[in-house]
């Protein structure tokens, strides 16, 4: 990242993307999702996603597969067999349910990357989350919030947590950030440094915190 003063070592080796099977109406989503897929191959990231070859999940796992990445689809039986997404990219693995879908991902990978979406990809979202309370799994969960898309999201989830429902723990496995480079980064930086306390801002700006406490 520009005008930061460390960096983190490259370690997450593959990523499982959660989003839409639509491209939404705003054209950032695709652009952006291209841009994902971008710097996957740059960091050499294989992917893993839900199948198929449509939304914002083909723009990604097209761009990562075309540009000669490892690419892994899991798609559930039922919706292999009707082909109503398209063929998948890369390896396909066929799964029971979209439960299964989202148990072999968490197997396969390091970090799991979420996408706008709807209804489904919130559902793939709050089973990782509450996989990860229960202590089921430790992959950093990063949401690219891609103009703003999840800042009402964000804002509930603080919300729940100023009102008790929701532990400041389990709020603090959702990662966002606004730019493809910086999330992975973040994504890099909680998969290095897990326990509580450390601070994303201050490890890229070490400086920042003594230039606070002088002014």
């Amino acid at each position: 990242m520009e005008g930061t003063s460390r960096t983190l070592p490259y370690t997450i080796r593959f990523v499982g993307l959660l989003g839409s099977h639509s491209f939404g109406t705003n054209p950032k989503f695709m652009a952006t999702a291209v841009d994902l897929g971008r710097e996957l191959i740059r960091r050499r990231i294989s992917l893993a996603y839900g199948g198929g070859n449509v939304g914002l999940q083909r723009a990604v796992a097209s761009t990562v597969f075309t540009n000669g990445g490892l690419v892994k689809g899991f798609i559930p039986g039922y919706i292999a067999t009707r082909r109503v997404h398209g063929p998948t990219y890369g390896v396909e693995h066929t799964v029971s349910s979209n439960y299964y879908k989202y148990f072999e991902m968490n197997h396969a990978v390091e970090a799991f990357i979420i996408l706008p979406g709807g209804v489904d990809t919130m559902k793939g979202l709050f089973t990782l989350i509450s996989w990860a309370c229960e202590g089921l799994h430790n992959r950093p969960i990063g949401l690219l919030n891609i103009d703003g898309y999840f800042n009402n999201l964000l804002k509930f989830l603080d919300d729940a947590v100023r009102q008790n429902f929701m532990a400041s723990s389990q709020r603090k496995l959702f990662i966002s950030s606004f730019f493809v480079d910086e999330l992975l980064d973040k994504l890099e930086f909680s998969k290095a440094f897990p326990e509580p306390g450390v601070s994303y801002d201050e490890f890229v700006n070490p400086g920042r915190l003594d230039l606070e406490l002088h002014l």
